[in-house]
């Protein structure tokens, strides 16, 4: 009899679909592989007044500022009319691609995968002070780290994270997370199967997992979604589920 499909789960609205599976895998995986996608949170841009006039007051400086996601990446953007000299330090590959997209490789200074290695090489540059575009459920590890180093940081919360749980009529035996709050936000409805692996982006999102269960956790070994997915395909053809 041959193996059931493996099933995977991404809690986010990550963009990802049974192509990113076909494209990066080996050929025929699809016919063992199912991939669903269900939101757990909710991202709202900020679109009030004071936050537009404070984007577009920075848009007029030649500043160093702070992307931690590609969410905050499209909330700014979605203000700005003209490209606005600004330096640019970023956490992660996806949130690089997004504001290259629109400020340009060359204002990229430099990024890293979490906001600890992010806060490291910022130091090392010994800039006076960053503007930071975040959302309401931002970590404070850069923020205290930044602060510790005598390094002034003015934080601008561009877009709220709202949770969205759903309670789950069934198992899968992979299920993806990219933040926390999407933990938070699973784990309130939702026990997985003590047979299912966990696949988190970071190790932030990791240790939340650890933490809500004892579950196995998989940790992306590079800071994009779509690298993640193809972890989790990866594993399923290397351990058949029968």
């Amino acid at each position: 009899m041959p193996d059931r499909r493996f099933t995977i789960l991404s809690t986010g609205s990550a963009g990802l679909n049974e192509s990113h599976i076909t494209d990066k895998t080996h050929p025929g995986s699809l016919r063992s592989v199912t991939f669903e996608e269900i939101p757990f949170i909710k991202i709202v841009l900020n679109t009030d007044a004071e936050t537009r006039d404070q984007i577009l007051f920075y848009a007029g400086k030649s500043i160093e500022v702070i992307f931690t996601s590609a969410n905050a990446v499209r909330a700014v953007v979605s203000v700005l009319q003209d490209k606005p000299d600004w330096k640019i330090y970023c956490v992660g590959s996806e949130t690089r691609k997004r504001a290259a997209l629109f400020f340009g490789a060359s204002a990229i200074m430099d990024q890293a995968g979490n906001a600890e290695g992010l806060a490291g090489k910022i130091i090392l540059q010994k800039p006076k002070e960053l503007i930071f575009f975040c959302g309401d459920q931002r970590r404070e590890t850069l923020t205290e780290k930044l602060e510790e180093s005598g390094i002034g940081l003015q934080e601008v919360i561009v877009y709220k994270t709202q949770l969205t749980p759903v309670k789950l009529t069934k198992s899968y035996d992979a299920i993806l997370f990219f933040s926390p709050t999407a933990v938070a936000s699973f784990f309130s409805m939702n026990n997985p199967s003590t047979q299912t692996i966990l696949f988190a982006l970071g190790s932030t999102t990791a240790s939340a997992l650890k933490n809500a269960g004892k579950n196995e956790v998989v940790i992306s070994a590079k800071p994009d979604k779509e690298f993640l997915l193809q972890m989790a395909v990866a594993y399923g053809h290397t351990h058949p589920i029968t």
